[in-house]
């Protein structure tokens, strides 16, 4: 990760447009400059030129950010606004004790104890052979719930899935700045792929797919819902079901997706309003803002219901994780893959 002040020039090639507010989730509900990439820049320009240090009013707009990066999609000048954010972040963490005190729960917590704990009970099952092989990058979705679900897709394929023992990609401590944590998963994980003469990997998570697609670029890292689309499989499901869908923050590839769902027999896909609209889970942690984030839970939530649907596919853990918890019961949520393979024939 470069320091903060390395991305002195991107910072300044902000033209301050103000387009960025026009997609921000958080600015949506607030209307405050401070919570948009745009007023965030401003800030770090006068971190960067020592004009402001960094504070904990300051980190409250960074973690503010929801890292969805629907600014920089919508940038004329494609500036990477999350990975400066996180940059800034990184400068935060150093020396702040409550930034590491969050991470170590993080990693021992919920990445450590609750993940070994969910592996118990995950599905595993051993691939078919075939000439053609893939690596599957299970992440912590793929040790919580097997590979069951991808062995069984792709042997459909005549693909052989090899499933290593990966752990999680790092994203969530790389996004809190805690630098450290984020560079031991990702040499993890090219120690595993440095092991095997094979070059595609595949994963079920859109936010696994970006972030190992930056650790190595001889890897062709892609979606499982590539491979499916490539080899148009068709697939029945056992009985009727009426579905919309949840396009993660970090997924390139709906299209791949929208094609399964409306290709698969008795599976009615409902597409909702703001079918790709950020999920909102990095504002679950942030207690403290919650008058800004259920705004942005109960607009998703409103989409949801308007489509009918009672179950919620996505292609992401994370926002699996965040749909569920303010689902008040009212409509499940499934990772799409998982999906698939409990339902066909």
């Amino acid at each position: 990760m470069k320091r903060i002040a390395e991305y002195r020039e991107e910072i300044h090639t902000c033209s301050k447009c103000g387009l960025c507010q026009s997609v921000c989730p958080v600015y949506k509900i607030t209307g405050n400059d401070c919570t948009v990439s745009r007023g965030l820049f401003i800030m770090l320009k006068g971190l960067i030129k020592g004009e402001l240090k960094m504070s904990k009013n300051m980190n409250r707009y960074l973690d503010l950010c929801l890292k969805c990066g629907a600014c920089s999609k919508f940038c004329p000048s494609e500036i990477d606004v999350v990975d400066i954010i996180a940059s800034a972040k990184a400068e935060y963490f150093k020396t702040s004790i409550s930034e590491k005190f969050i991470s170590f729960v993080q990693k021992q917590i919920f990445f450590g104890i609750g993940i070994n704990f969910l592996k118990l009970f995950s599905q595993n099952i051993k691939s078919k052979h075939f000439d053609k092989k893939v690596i599957y990058f299970g992440g912590c979705s793929g040790n919580m719930k097997g590979n069951r679900a991808v062995v069984k897709l792709l042997n459909s394929c005549n693909i052989e899935v090899i499933t290593p023992d990966f752990h999680c990609c790092g994203i969530p401590f790389y996004v809190r700045g805690d630098v450290q944590t984020f560079d031991n998963f990702k040499q993890s994980y090219l120690d595993i792929i440095s092991k095997y003469n094979i070059k595609e990997v595949v994963t079920t998570c859109a936010s696994c797919e970006k972030t190992i697609k930056s650790f190595n670029s001889e890897i062709d890292v892609k979606n499982i819902f590539v491979y499916l689309k490539e080899h148009n499989l068709k697939l029945r499901l056992k009985k009727n079901k009426k579905v919309t869908f949840h396009k993660p923050c970090n997924l390139d590839n709906y299209e791949d997706i929208k094609w399964v769902l409306q290709n698969t027999e008795n599976l009615e896909y409902k597409e909702m309003n703001g079918f790709d609209e950020c999920c909102g889970l990095n504002g679950i942690s942030k207690i403290w803002e919650y008058k800004i984030m259920s705004k942005i839970f109960r607009n998703k939530r409103k989409n949801i219901q308007n489509t009918g649907a009672k179950t919620v596919l996505t292609s992401c853990l994370g926002c699996e994780a965040a749909l569920s918890l303010y689902s008040f019961g009212q409509y499940k949520v499934e990772d799409f893959t998982e999906f698939l393979v409990n339902n066909i024939l």
